[in-house]
């Protein structure tokens, strides 16, 4: 099959995307907006960048319930210059899936979903409590990729402040994925465990010395 993506509908597109981009890490994003209110929701399209300076990559697609096309957590990045994300494990994917729904503006997800919002060190948006990592994020670039329903606004925040439970580090502060548990995001309403790992090792390249 092949397939051409302007041939399709936006959703059939969409549908394709988050069935063969898998599994994908969920970035657990906390904002504050200007009147204070706490927002916490997840997003899947999220990933590394890089590591000097380290920086992470959020993805936030168009909301049509919004008069401005931006859902919440957009809104207060951009008014705020902050965010944090949190990661989300086993124990805490119930209250993730609660954080999800389409509330409306100025609900407070921290309540809804029972979680506890820490103080941050270095950003006004507080951490998720439950959460064993979170990345205290400063906005770095928001770029804007296509207009209307199925576009997105691309978050690029550089880490300010990371927090780690003990529990989860390890020596030479390596993370123990099996203590981590984390959960990632597949397609429709279904989710992944990571808990089986294997290992390749990278070959070094030599050559031939004749």
């Amino acid at each position: 099959m092949e397939l051409d993506p302007t041939s399709l509908e936006q959703r059939e597109v969409y549908k394709l995307l988050i069935g063969c981009v898998v599994p994908r890490p969920i970035a657990w994003v906390s904002t504050v907006a200007l009147d204070g209110h706490h927002n916490l929701a997840p997003f899947s399209f999220f990933n590394a960048v890089g590591s000097s300076p380290p920086a992470l990559t959020i993805s936030i697609n168009y909301s049509a319930s919004r008069a401005s096309g931006r859902k919440d957590t957009l809104q207060n990045i951009i008014d705020t210059g902050e965010f944090v994300v949190n990661l989300v494990t086993e124990a805490t994917a119930a209250a993730m899936n609660e954080t999800a729904t389409d509330y409306p503006e100025g609900v407070d997800e921290f309540t809804e979903a029972g979680l506890t919002p820490v103080p941050s060190r270095t950003v006004h948006p507080p951490r998720v409590g439950e959460s064993p990592v979170s990345f205290e994020c400063a906005l770095h670039t928001a770029l804007q990729i296509g207009a209307g329903p199925g576009s997105s606004t691309l978050v690029v925040g550089i880490v300010r402040h990371i927090a780690i439970s003990d529990e989860v580090l390890g020596e030479r502060n390596h993370i123990d994925i099996h203590r981590l548990k984390p959960v990632a995001r597949l397609a429709g309403n279904s989710y992944a465990y990571v808990r089986e790992t294997f290992e390749l090792i990278r070959k070094s390249y030599r050559p031939n010395q004749g």
